[in-house]
Order: C-alpha cells, then structure tokens, then sequence
C-alpha cells in the first residue's frame, strides 16, 4: 500500500483559529475533467497579512486551484469566497469589479512585447480607473522603484533579463494597490541570487504595502523563505486534496512522507511517477 494513504489527511491547525475574517476562503472546492477530479474537496482560509504558499508536485492541480480562486475557473462543485463575495455566482461584470482588488503576477512575467515597460505596467491602471495620464506616469515610475528599475519605463521587454522582466510582471501586479497578490511560479527559471532578490521584492511589497499573497510554487527554498502558511496537493491515492497544510515550521516537521519526499527533492518516496526511476534506466540504456 502506498505508504502516504496509511496517514490521514490534513486538518486545518489550531494555528489558523481565532484570527478574524478570512480574506479568501475555499471551501470543499471540487473540478473535475471529463471522470478525472484534478481538485477534490480542497478547503482552506488565508487571512489578512497571510503569504500563503500552494505547492506540490506535477500535474497535482496548484495551476487549476490558482485560476478557480481568482475566478477564472468556475468549480463543478464547491465554494470560494474572496472579500467575502462568493465568486462562483457572480457574472462577469461583478467579477471585473472584484478583479481590481487582487494583482495577478504570472509565470515569465507574461508581459505584452509590443509594449513598452512603462506601458506594460500602465495597463492595469487603465483598463480599472480614470487616473489622469499624468499620475499614472508617475504611478509606473514609482511601482518600477518599488521593484528596482527606476528609468526602464521605455524599454520593450526583449531589450530586459528574464528577471528584470519578472520584476516587471511584479510591478504590474501591483500596479493598482491591491489587497491581495496571486502569484504563479514567480521563480520559475531563476537563478539563486535573483529568485532572492524576488523573494525579497515580495516579502518588502505585502508588507510595505499591507498586502496578502497567495504563490504558487514547487521552488522549496523560495517557498520556505516568504511563506507564512504553506499547503501541499497530493497526487496518485491523493490527487487533488491537502495532504498536508502548516506554518512552514510545521510543515518542516509534518510526518506525512509524500510531502518529506516533496520538500527533500528526493527520487525515491511515494510520490507516483509517470515512468519508474528502473524503466527510464532501462529506456536510456536500451
């Protein structure tokens, strides 16, 4: 028997109780694809001041999740509560007006190429409010100060680093104060020393500016570093539940070995593999 399924799953800590509304609030959220549930009763809380990490490996849902709790995604069952509106019934224009709350920082920045920097981050800004030209001029400058990249504004994103170009996505995320900052692998293809410096522009960007943050990433060092509360999606027995949910201290310590074999980085475990580690020896060998 798989030596996860032996353990019980996840129940929400004692940590998490007594600690005022919620900012977002998931509860028994199920998505299924065709007979495939990719989520599967997924619930869970991030509060006010939260940076709450999503992890777990391939294919086990984190993306899904991601876009059903910015309301991209409609569940086949299930709620999600974001400012306390429930957004699985609310149409498109309700769901624009609640939009200009959250930023959205996407995985490789995801910035228009025909525009400039300045341009990119100016679009949000736009598209959700009057603002005079001239103060969102002054907005970008300031939102490209935030992230390091004071004078980039007239830079198309082919002329920047990849990692430039993530502080840009960040700096659009932002663009319009929000309350909450969804974040999709923003260290995906990163080097040590900048997947810090994102780090660090995340953890100086929701408390300069009292934001929450829900990121999803499998980048354990990343995670660890600006976590507050940490969940982890199972995949096989598991696929599409919280195997295991925490302060990053607790989820150090959680006896779960889907999740220790998970954080370690480590071949062998529970974790089910597309290809045997045996079969792809033999494949490579002939």
């Amino acid at each position: 028997m798989d030596a996860a399924a032996t353990l019980p799953l996840t129940s929400p800590p004692e940590s998490v109780k007594g600690r005022g509304e919620p900012i977002l609030e998931v509860t028994d959220l199920v998505r299924k694809f065709g007979d495939r549930a990719v989520l599967n009763g997924i619930s869970f809380k991030v509060y006010r001041g939260d940076t709450l990490i999503i992890m777990g490996g391939s294919g086990c849902g984190k993306s899904t999740l991601l876009r059903h709790i910015n309301g991209t995604l409609k569940p086949t069952s299930g709620s999600v509560k974001l400012f306390g509106e429930e957004l699985t019934t609310k149409s498109q224009t309700q769901l624009d007006k609640i939009r200009r709350r959250f930023g959205m920082n996407f995985q490789f920045g995801a910035l228009f190429q025909s525009l400039t920097v300045g341009e990119n981050i100016a679009l949000p800004i736009l598209e959700h409010s009057k603002i005079d030209p001239g103060i969102i001029d002054l907005v970008v400058k300031m939102k490209l100060e935030l992230v390091g990249l004071t004078g980039f504004e007239n830079f198309k994103p082919a002329e920047i680093s990849g990692g430039m170009r993530k502080r840009v996505g960040l700096a659009r995320a932002v663009a319009l104060d929000p309350e909450l900052l969804f974040s999709d692998e923003p260290t995906s293809g990163l080097d040590p020393v900048m997947t810090a410096v994102i780090d660090q522009l995340t953890m100086d960007l929701t408390q300069k500016l009292g934001m929450s943050a829900v990121v999803v990433s499998h980048d354990m060092t990343s995670a660890f570093r600006i976590g507050t509360r940490m969940i982890m999606l199972g995949t096989g027995p598991h696929q599409g539940k919280i195997i295991a949910e925490g302060t990053p201290d607790e989820i150090r310590n959680h006896p779960n070995p889907m999740l220790q074999q998970f954080i370690r980085g480590e071949a062998d475990g529970p974790i089910p593999l597309k290809l045997s580690k045996d079969d792809y020896i033999k494949r490579l060998i002939g």
